[in-house]
């Protein structure tokens, strides 16, 4: 199947259209991204699937996963290792990010200050 990520209406009746991104299509064979869709060319392309469009979405390039939308913290979260609920809010998915993340050499949440 084929998967295209537009703002714009559709008229290829063999792909399924999305104007949102609620998680990688696992019967996706092909993903076609046309505007702003951070995140998800990283996740289907971990998924090993392959990712085209006028405007293949890189991330915005937040390291800080308290400061990144909820595309990017669960693509980290993710990468993390880290299982969570796929409809969960954000602030359900930062509950879940560690007091330290050794990657990024020490504290991460923010209200806890080093001394």
């Amino acid at each position: 199947m084929k998967v295209i990520y537009t703002d714009k209406p559709g008229k290829d009746r063999d792909a399924c259209y999305r104007t949102s991104f609620l998680g990688v299509i696992s019967g996706a064979k092909e993903v076609v991204i046309d505007g702003k869709f951070p995140g998800v060319a990283e996740a289907y392309e971990a998924a090993g699937i392959k990712v085209g469009g006028k405007a293949k979405q890189e991330s915005s390039g937040e390291t800080d996963p308290h400061k990144m939308g909820v595309p990017e913290l669960k693509e980290w979260l993710t990468k993390q290792g880290i299982d969570f609920d796929a409809s969960a809010k954000k602030a359900d998915l930062q509950k879940l990010i560690p007091a330290t993340d050794p990657a990024a050499g020490g504290n991460t949440d923010p209200e806890e200050k080093e001394d």
